[in-house]
């Protein structure tokens, strides 16, 4: 080969152990490269022919170039300078980031520069990655809102700690990292214990999660969630311990009052006399406290569990005009339907009911309470009556005494017509008697027609009545209309 028969071959009789070395070498003598190994050939994916007595700038990006001939010169003939440098190699499929490893021998009696050359694209890119990924961790780190710290295994010096400190604490970042304040300096006195204990304790737990109080710079006591977990090295010792302290205070207030909320609806739900439930839209029940299983008629919770609200309706379209209005509008209020419960009773009620969803704004079911007015409305329909019987008397009291007026006229005239009568049975015949009948029979009519229009009048009221009422006979129709007129002081003639 060329390089045996070159002017080095003196120099460098350990040529043939170099060709087997991984590394690329290359011996450059005057900017000319006079030996190479295998590997340099690997590396710089040229032939041997292509690589012997080549300059050596040739395999150095052009950018580069002046900067590598300048350092290869001062290695010559400078003492002290790094023996280490990286360029940019241009290849077939693009470019490879070298470093080569530099030291001057003697090369047929001239200085020369032998050169290791090592093709660390690969691990730098790995390494420009991993600051990236730093860079976008560290990133993370300081914009987030909770509290990120490191610490040792084996005491609770801070070894890093997040600027989301210094708003949860109220102090500056570099009390902390100068070890001037430390977080437990901060947990309540009534906590501090069962902190520590916490903290002790994560090297053998591994992993584990602690509530606890906090008391800030201005005083005021916050709620944290502190999440401890150990970070292991890759020889599976521990190597430090990593916590996350999120502000949990107004989670915890709205978690407080969700669950004093919880308990007084429990309490009303057990409570009420109305019927409280949970049903899905299918109608199955889910809860029921005990007033609506004694408004349906059941013997259990169990029983009701297991049975279908549509079951109880009198009217199933009511249902499905009751569950488009809660499942479009949200909610329902004072529906009137009609049920009827196991005894086969029918109950007038009004429903106020309001949707459940999850949170993706599924309808999981509806909830309310079912408020039972069948006493109401009856009370109400009574309250009618009475005011319309009341508005009706009076209405025909007003025509009665006419019609007694009538009567009283009516039996004045009759007593005269008899008296005239009388007149004439007796013989007497004169035209005055005839003409006083004239009148009085004028007066008969007179009054026959008053009886007769209030007939026609009272006559109307009624039939509006019946109408407005839609009245038909039944037993206790009667019973109760007597039974509001007694209420008054009216006494039927059978009673006396």
């Amino acid at each position: 080969m060329m390089a045996k028969k070159g002017v080095c071959q003196g120099d460098i009789d350990y040529q043939g152990i170099v060709k087997h070395i991984n590394d690329g070498v290359v011996i450059i003598r005057e900017g000319t490269i006079v030996f190479a190994n295998d590997a340099f050939y690997e590396i710089s994916q040229r032939k041997p022919d292509q690589v012997i007595k080549s300059a050596f700038s040739s395999f150095i990006s052009a950018a580069d170039q002046e900067r590598v001939t300048r350092y290869c010169t001062e290695q010559l003939f400078t003492e002290g300078i790094s023996d280490r440098i990286e360029f940019i190699m241009p290849k077939e499929n693009g470019e490879a980031i070298i470093m080569m490893k530099v030291s001057v021998v003697a090369c047929g009696g001239v200085p020369a520069i032998l050169g290791a050359l090592t093709d660390i694209t690969e691990r730098r890119k790995t390494r420009i990655e991993l600051q990236k990924i730093k860079g976008r961790l560290e990133s993370i780190l300081h914009s987030m809102n909770e509290v990120v710290v490191s610490m040792p295994p084996d005491d609770y010096q801070i070894l890093s700690i997040n600027p989301a400190a210094e708003a949860l604490f109220g102090v500056p970042l570099k009390h902390f990292i100068s070890g001037q304040s430390h977080i437990l300096d901060f947990v309540h006195p009534d906590d501090i214990r069962k902190v520590r204990q916490f903290y002790d304790n994560l090297s053998e737990a591994e992993f584990d999660g602690a509530q606890y109080r906090i008391i800030g710079s201005n005083k005021k006591i916050r709620w944290v969630f502190d999440e401890g977990h150990v970070v292991y090295s890759s020889q599976g010792t521990i190597r430090r311990i990593d916590h996350v302290i999120r502000d949990i205070t107004e989670e915890k207030k709205a978690i407080d009052a969700l669950r004093q909320s919880e308990a007084k609806y429990k309490d009303f739900f057990e409570s009420t006399s109305d019927m409280a439930f949970t049903i899905t839209a299918e109608g199955g029940f889910i809860d029921i406290n005990d007033a609506g299983l004694k408004l349906l008629g059941f013997e259990s919770k169990a029983e009701a569990l297991a049975s279908n609200v549509t079951d109880f309706y009198v009217d199933i379209s009511e249902r499905v005009r009751l569950l488009e209005e809660i499942y479009g509008k949200g909610h329902v209020e004072g529906k009137h339907v009609k049920f009827r419960n196991k005894a086969g009773e029918v109950i007038e009620v009004a429903i106020t009911s309001r949707a459940k969803m999850d949170d993706a704004g599924n309808f999981l079911c509806h909830e309310g309470i079912v408020h039972n007015i069948s006493k109401a409305l009856e009370d109400q329909r009574n309250r009618v009556m009475r005011n319309t019987a009341g508005g009706m008397c009076h209405y025909l009291n007003t025509h009665l005494m006419t019609l007694c007026g009538s009567k009283d006229d009516l039996g004045q005239d009759l007593s005269s017509l008899d008296a005239l009568i009388e007149k004439l049975a007796n013989g007497e015949n004169s035209p005055e008697i005839l003409k006083q009948m004239q009148a009085l029979m004028e007066d008969v009519r007179f009054f026959n027609e008053g009886i007769n229009k209030a007939y026609e009048r009272i006559s109307e009221v009624t039939t509006a009545f019946n109408k407005a009422f839609l009245y038909k006979e039944e037993s206790y129709s009667t019973k109760t209309i007597l039974d509001i007129f007694k209420a008054y002081g009216y006494e039927d003639n059978d009673s006396k």
